[in-house]
């Protein structure tokens, strides 16, 4: 805290705890064990798509890349329009039938953190709105997650993207001291470095993390191979790098993975016109309420302890 800001009240923890101990402490305290052990022990449908990744890798941005896929398939089961799936880049923020949700984590639930915000990971997925949107849920249903290829509930498919280690400690170092209440520069990257992203993180240390679902991709590989049943790897490596310089190529990789029944066809270059231009950077920024966690924020910082004025970063 800088020498200008105003008094503490008796007893808040903001300048009786260093910067660093405040923010391990808050972000231990970011899930409660039950919601924690409720999303471990969940039991997926083989169907079901995680996105997993260590934080600051592209959750986001992965995880409106699959649901707009579903949803493009979604669109079609209903017998929609063709209309209803050709990008349109002047429509209006939200007008678009995929985006009717009040901010994503609502379609696509955070495992471990789901039980805290009053979800249950049984249920099924539901765009909002009149019939037949209210009444038919989306297929595959999707989670996110941090979890390694450990702890993360088993039985499902899997969507892992890998970052830049250099592009994720910076990504990362500006987003957590704000997400724990904390202001910026509060913590200095060199304390952060040996702290949270050496292992303290509740997601383990970056390289762990990494390794843990190459092993599990290269294991399922390894078996598959040695199998005669001709079944796909549960799991999809997908880099951030690529993401960026070739959207529409991981797209259509997508788009295979998630295939769930046998109806599902390969997605089309109108679709990938769709799924590519509502999951750009601009798009989502028109629509940035839907990406902001606010969902889970300010749950999460209510259980953290978090005074209102410390709120950053949304919510």
């Amino acid at each position: 805290m800088s020498a200008e800001s105003p008094a503490r009240p008796a007893g808040d923890d903001v300048g009786t705890e260093p910067p660093l101990e405040l923010m391990r402490q808050r972000n231990s305290l970011m899930h409660s064990p039950a919601s924690v052990a409720n999303g471990r022990e969940f039991t997926p449908r083989a169907s079901d798509v995680f996105i997993v990744t260590y934080p600051k890798c592209g959750t986001t941005w992965m995880t409106q890349l699959c649901h707009q896929i579903r949803c493009v398939r979604h669109a079609k089961k209903l017998g929609m329009p063709a209309s209803a799936t050709a990008y349109d880049e002047s429509a209006k923020p939200g007008e678009c039938f995929s985006m009717r949700f009040g901010e994503i984590t609502e379609v696509v639930p955070w495992d471990i953190l789901a039980f805290d915000c009053d979800q249950n990971l049984d249920d099924e997925q539901f765009l909002t709105g009149q019939e037949p949107f209210a009444k038919t849920p989306l297929v595959p249903r999707l989670f996110k997650s941090h979890e390694t290829a450990r702890d993360v509930a088993r039985g499902a498919k899997y969507v892992c993207v890998a970052r830049d280690p250099l592009d994720v400690f910076f990504s990362f170092y500006e987003f957590l001291p704000a997400y724990m209440g904390l202001e910026r520069g509060a913590v200095s990257m060199e304390a952060f470095c040996d702290a949270i992203f050496a292992g303290a993180s509740h997601s383990g240390d970056l390289w762990s993390h990494f390794l843990g679902w190459l092993d599990r991709r290269d294991e399922n590989a390894s078996r598959l191979a040695e199998s005669e049943k001709k079944t796909e790897n549960d799991v999809l490596m997908v880099s951030f790098e690529a993401m960026k310089a070739d959207p529409r190529g991981v797209a259509r990789r997508l788009g295979t993975f998630l295939k769930t029944e046998p109806g599902d066809e390969e997605l089309s270059e109108t679709d990938l016109d769709f799924v590519v231009g509502m999951s750009g950077f601009e798009r989502m920024r028109l629509d940035a309420s839907k990406f902001d966690d606010h969902f889970v924020r300010r749950k999460m910082w209510t259980r953290v302890g978090i005074p209102e004025r410390d709120w950053r970063g949304g919510g």
